[in-house]
């Protein structure tokens, strides 16, 4: 089972409760909830290849949410580092890092790990 963070902390993306329940069910649903979802079908669609589950869930997150889509950079030690564009280097936003979802901003990571 993946680390997700809790519906309490969802709530400092500034949405309602609704809402972060509903990010917290993209959280934890199955590869073929995921695919049933509009954004994870679209998204789908538009891979050559099949997306890794990683990549739709942020995909479904990211229009649920309504940023500005699913960005990534490296770690100087070569990390993966996925996020929800929320427009702002300092604004929370759910970033998947090493294997687990968090509540933080991608500058804050890119200042603790650096990035190439």
């Amino acid at each position: 089972m993946i680390r997700t963070p809790s519906i309490k902390k969802l709530l400092i993306l500034g949405v309602d409760k609704d809402r972060a329940r509903a990010l917290k069910a993209l959280l934890i649903a199955r590869r073929g909830e995921l695919e049933a979802q509009p954004a994870g079908r679209a998204h789908v669609n538009e891979c050559w290849y099949a997306p890794k589950t990683s990549d739709l869930r942020m995909h479904c997150l990211d229009a649920e949410l309504g940023t500005h889509g699913v960005e990534s950079f490296l770690t100087y030690t070569g990390e993966l580092v996925e996020y929800l564009n929320a427009g702002d280097t300092y604004a929370p936003t759910i970033v998947r890092f090493r294997g687990t979802y968090r509540v933080t901003s991608w500058g804050d990571i890119a200042e603790r790990h650096g990035s190439k």
